[in-house]
């Protein structure tokens, strides 16, 4: 795996996420606790100062949040 992640990566990681929620058919908490995961490996990319990783992570919470509205 790179050591870097692009715009490219997250649009990937974020497409794979929606289709698992589809194919899954998961809703409210599901979703949310799906969010909360990733949530927590934004928050060990933080602490650990993972510029790159707090990046991805952050970047992909984000659009799940706006998609999802959690």
């Amino acid at each position: 795996m790179a050591d870097t992640y692009s715009k490219d990566d997250m649009i990937e990681d974020l497409q794979e996420i929606k289709q698992h929620i589809a194919e899954e058919n998961l809703q409210g908490a599901a979703i949310t606790i799906l969010i909360d995961d990733i949530k927590e490996h934004y928050e060990v990319a933080s602490r650990f100062n993972w510029k790159k990783s707090k990046g991805h992570y952050g970047n992909l919470l984000s659009r799940l949040i706006k998609t999802y509205g959690h």
